[in-house]
C-alpha cells in the first residue's frame, strides 16, 4: 500500500480551509448598494401640485397674515394692558422730572415715556398759540433716589430754619440758609416757596415770581404758591411793560441818529462782535481778535481746528444773506425756505452734507428730547404759520422775536446749528422792526440756557426779559458811540475810518447793492 504524497495532502488542506473561509465571508458580508438597488422595486413617481393650487394657497396665507394676525396681536396687547399688574416688593414709586416737547406722546421716539401730567404754559393772554415743553416722568436708580431723599429732608429742615429767621427779621441769615437749601433740592416746591418769600421781602419781585412759577410747575395744585403768585403777577407784569417801553424809547432815539463815520465804525464793530459771540456760545474757542482776523484777511489761526474757522466763515455768509436778501424783502412774511437758506449758509462750510436740510435722525439736548424726525417738518410749518399770523404780527416785536427763537429751538429741526439759526431769526424780526442787531454775549451763556430751561417749565417771560435786556444794551452801545463822536467833533477831533476799514466797509456795501 502506497502512502499519499505529503505535498498533495497539505495542498488539499489549504484548499479546504480557504473554501470554508470564503463560504463564511459570503454569508456575513453586508449587501452592496448596487445589489439593493437591483433587488428593490422602483418607487412610484409623486405628482406635484398644480400652479392654480399654489397661487390660491399663497393668496389665502397673505390675507391671513395681513388681517387676522395683526388683529390677534392687538387683542392680546389689550388683554395684557388691561390685566392687573402685580407690584414688585421693594419697588419705589418716587419719580424725577425730565422734559420733552408738547407734541402727542406717540410722536416721539419709543424710548421716551408717556407724560403722566401736563403743565399749562404760564404766558400772558396776548401770547396765544404759544406752547412750551411738557414735563415727563422718568424713573431713577434706587441708590440715587435714596440720596435725593436725604438731601430733600436736609433742605426742608434748612428751609424751616430760614423761615424762623425770616419771621425774626434776619433776612441775611435766612437768604444764606436758603441758598444752601436750594443747592440741595432746587426743584422742591416747599423750598421754592420759602425762597420766593425771602426774595419778595428783599424787593426782588421778578425773582420771587419765578420761584412761585417754578413751584407751580412741579406742584400745580399748591394753594400757597397760587396765592403768592396772584400777589406778585400784576406787579411783575407792570415791571415788564415798563422795561419794554424803555427799550422802545431807545429804539426811537436810535432811529434818529445821523449817519456818520462813527456810526459806520460802530456797525462794523457790532458785526464782528455778533459773529464772535454767537459762535462762542456754541463752544467755538476763537477769540474776538482771531475772529476778526479771519473775516478781514482770511488768516488761518494756528492751533485752531478747521471746523472752528468754517463756523466763523459760515456765520459771515449767513449775515450777508440776511442783510442783502431777507431784510430787503417787500413783505415781512418768513417762510420755511428762508430758515433753510439761513441754515445752509451757517453750516455750509462746517458740514455741507447736513446744511440746509431737515434732520432725519433723533437728537438729544441734555435732558431735553426734541420731536421725532418724521414730525419735524410738520412742527416747523406750524411755527411758521404762527409767526406769520395776524395776531402774532400785532405782538411786541421783542416778544415775538424771543418766542420765535424759543419755538425754533424747541422743534430743533437740524442736526447742528439750531442755536445760531434761531439767533439769526431773532435778529431778522428785530431788525425789521427798527432795532439794531441784538448780541447775546457768551459771558451770559449760563443765563441764556437757564432762561430757555425755565421756558420749558412753562414760563416764557424770563427769556423775553433776557432778550430785551441785551437789546437795550446793544442800542445803548450805538447811542454811546454817537455821543462820544459828538463830543470829539465839538473838541475839534473828527473821527475817520482807516483806509483798511473804509475798504472793507465799501466792499460789504457793494456786495449788498449787487444782491450777493
Amino acid at each position: 500500500m502506497c502512502r499519499p504524497d505529503k505535498k498533495n495532502v497539505m495542498s488539499v488542506r489549504r484548499r479546504t480551509h480557504s473554501d470554508d473561509f470564503s463560504f463564511r465571508l459570503e454569508r456575513t458580508r453586508r449587501p452592496s448598494k448596487l445589489d439593493v438597488l437591483r433587488e428593490s422595486p422602483t418607487p412610484p413617481v409623486q405628482q406635484g401640485y398644480s400652479l392654480t393650487t399654489v397661487v390660491i394657497v399663497s393668496l389665502v396665507v397673505t390675507l391671513v397674515c395681513q388681517n387676522v394676525v395683526p388683529s390677534a396681536f392687538s387683542y392680546l396687547n389689550q388683554l395684557i394692558k388691561n390685566s392687573p399688574k402685580r407690584k414688585i416688593p421693594g419697588q419705589s414709586n418716587r419719580l424725577n422730572i425730565g422734559f420733552i416737547s408738547t407734541n402727542p406722546p406717540e410722536k416721539f421716539a419709543p424710548a421716551v415715556q408717556k407724560p403722566t401730567f401736563l403743565v399749562d404754559p404760564i404766558y400772558d393772554e396776548k401770547w396765544k398759540g404759544v406752547h412750551t415743553a411738557v414735563p415727563v416722568m422718568t424713573t431713577e436708580p434706587e441708590e440715587k433716589r435714596d440720596n435725593n431723599h436725604a438731601k430733600v429732608k436736609e433742605a426742608i429742615l434748612a428751609a424751616k430754619a430760614a423761615s424762623r429767621s425770616r419771621r425774626d427779621g434776619n433776612l441775611e441769615r435766612a437768604m444764606t440758609i436758603m441758598e444752601h437749601a436750594m443747592a440741595l433740592a432746587p426743584n422742591n416746591p416747599q423750598i421754592l416757596i420759602e425762597m420766593g418769600q425771602i426774595r419778595e421781602m428783599h424787593n426782588e419781585l421778578v425773582e420771587a415770581d419765578q420761584c412761585y412759577v417754578k413751584a407751580l410747575a412741579y406742584d400745580p395744585g399748591n394753594s400757597e404758591a397760587l396765592v403768592l403768585r396772584a400777589r406778585t403777577n400784576p406787579l411783575v407784569s407792570a415791571i415788564d411793560r415798563k422795561m419794554l417801553k424803555t427799550v422802545h424809547d431807545l429804539r426811537n432815539e436810535f432811529a434818529h441818529l445821523q449817519h456818520s463815520t462813527a456810526l459806520r465804525r460802530m456797525m462794523r464793530e457790532t458785526y464782528f462782535l455778533y459773529v464772535y459771540h454767537t459762535v462762542a456760545i456754541e463752544g467755538n474757542t476763537l477769540s474776538l481778535g482771531q475772529t476778526r482776523a479771519i473775516l478781514e484777511s482770511g488768516m488761518v489761526i494756528p492751533g485752531k481746528s478747521i471746523r472752528e474757522h468754517n463756523e466763523v466763515i459760515g456765520m459771515d455768509a449767513a449775515l450777508r444773506f440776511l442783510n442783502c436778501s431777507l431784510l430787503s424783502k417787500e413783505h415781512h412774511e418768513i417762510s420755511i425756505d428762508d430758515i433753510l437758506e439761513m441754515h445752509r449758509r451757517v453750516l455750509g462750510n462746517a458740514d455741507p452734507v447736513e446744511a440746509g436740510k431737515i434732520r432725519t435722525t433723533q437728537v438729544y439736548v441734555g435732558k431735553f428730547t426734541p420731536v421725532a424726525p418724521e414730525y419735524v417738518l410738520e412742527q416747523l410749518a406750524d411755527m411758521v404759520d404762527w409767526l406769520n399770523d395776524e395776531s402774532t404780527m400785532a405782538m411786541d416785536p421783542i416778544e415775538r422775536a424771543a418766542i420765535a427763537h424759543y419755538k425754533l429751538v424747541l422743534v430743533h429741526p437740524f442736526t447742528d446749528g439750531n442755536g445760531r439759526t434761531a439767533r439769526l431769526l431773532l435778529n431778522l424780526i428785530m431788525m425789521r422792526s427798527g432795532f439794531p442787531p441784538v448780541i447775546l454775549p457768551v459771558e451770559t451763556r449760563a443765563e441764556y440756557y437757564a432762561s430757555l430751561h425755565v421756558a420749558n417749565l412753562g414760563d416764557l417771560r424770563p427769556f423775553v426779559r433776557y432778550v430785551a435786556k441785551h437789546s437795550e444794551a446793544s442800542i445803548q452801545r450805538y447811542i454811546g458811540a454817537m455821543k462820544t463822536s459828538s463830543d470829539n467833533v465839538i473838541n475839534g477831533e473828527e473821527p475817520n475810518l482807516t483806509a483798511e476799514e473804509s475798504k472793507v466797509s465799501e466792499k460789504i456795501e457793494a456786495e449788498c447793492r449787487a444782491g450777493n
